[in-house]
């Protein structure tokens, strides 16, 4: 899908906030930013074709061997890669939940089922299902799987690739990592994101975790320089500062629970509980599309009309927080939206 995500602000010149990017909204980490133009001459090379030395930096990070990473362009790159490794298999993807998952798949001749992400603590893949693929955190619900429950999935389903997208995992209040379990079972395979919690989604980077075999078997399948200098040198900062530059997660938690709190209180309004910087919202009168016009052309505000996703539809939207005015700006949009509904 190469339209119809969030952050579409190319079509709306004039927006003044915007709410549907889950881009963590601070921004790039302080450093950063100086630390890229200082590197700016280094576009005049080539990049090194695998990325291997930030591959092994990341591996350092999460205490893994170098062998169980590659890096790639964002991690849409990586959906692509992974679709393209078992093509023509039959899989299934937990929904609703970001779109390229199925795009990916389909381009690649994959048979799909698709499987209510409420469903994963009893999910039982058939013995022909070869990968499976969800969010975790989910977007758009925010929906948070214990560790334990893909360890038991992997455990159980040795024959299943489980594909777990984290691209969120920085945001969200009590979500934690199962990168450490790519040594444990050679049918995981995590897809991670530096682009969302530190504010560069104009830089592609990102980054999958499994095991040797499969992240070489994942090479022989992508192409050379796909991840550009500047993006390589951004994913050497973060890893190198991570510990000091990542984003507040119980703030986070705090700013979301009290934004979702005040929308709430407009009865119109149906606000999903999440623990990340997004939720989902359903509409109990009119629709997402029409919401979304409105705001734009009434308060230049942008929201995520989430009718897109597999299993939603014109009843749903997604936000993300933003700062506490921007946030008020959008609460005050929508009582005077609701006052109008009646």
């Amino acid at each position: 899908m190469i339209h119809g995500h969030g952050n579409d602000l190319y079509k709306h010149p004039g927006i003044s906030v915007d709410f549907s990017s889950n881009v963590w909204y601070k921004g790039m980490p302080d450093g950063l930013t100086d630390f890229l133009k200082k590197e700016i001459d280094s576009i005049s090379h080539y990049p090194e074709p695998d990325a291997g030395e930030l591959a092994s930096e990341i591996a350092a990070l999460h205490n893994i061997p170098a062998g169980n990473v590659l890096v790639t362009n964002g991690a849409t790159e990586a959906f692509y890669l992974i679709a393209k490794l078992y093509e023509n298999r039959n899989s299934t993807i937990f929904y609703p939940s970001f779109s390229e998952y199925e795009d990916a798949c389909r381009i690649y001749g994959h048979k799909l089922t698709f499987t209510d992400i409420k469903k994963i603590e009893s999910f039982v893949p058939g013995k022909n299902i070869r990968t499976a693929w969800y969010g975790n955190p989910n977007n758009p619900d925010g929906t948070i799987i214990p560790v334990k429950t893909t360890e038991r999935l992997c455990k159980n389903n040795p024959e299943t690739q489980f594909i777990v997208d984290e691209a969120y995992c920085e945001l969200c209040h009590n979500a934690a990592s199962v990168a450490g379990l790519s040594t444990e079972y050679d049918n995981l395979i995590v897809i991670r994101s530096m682009t969302k919690a530190f504010g560069i989604p104009g830089i592609r980077i990102g980054y999958i975790i499994a095991s040797e075999e499969t992240v070489e078997k994942l090479k022989a399948v992508k192409m050379p320089w796909s991840v550009s200098t500047l993006a390589i040198k951004a994913g050497e900062f973060i890893t190198e500062n991570y510990h000091n530059i990542q984003p507040d997660k119980k703030k986070i938690w705090e700013q979301s629970k009290e934004f979702q709190n005040n929308l709430r209180l407009i009865p119109e309004l149906e606000v999903y509980v999440s623990d990340c910087n997004f939720f989902m919202v359903k509409l109990h009168s009119g629709r997402s599309d029409e919401l979304k016009q409105y705001l734009i052309k009434n308060f230049g505000i942008l929201i995520r009309d989430a009718s897109n996703f597999r299993g939603l539809n014109s009843q749903y939207i997604r936000l993300s927080v933003q700062s506490e005015e921007d946030n008020r700006k959008l609460i005050e949009a929508l009582k005077v939206w609701s006052k109008e509904k009646h």
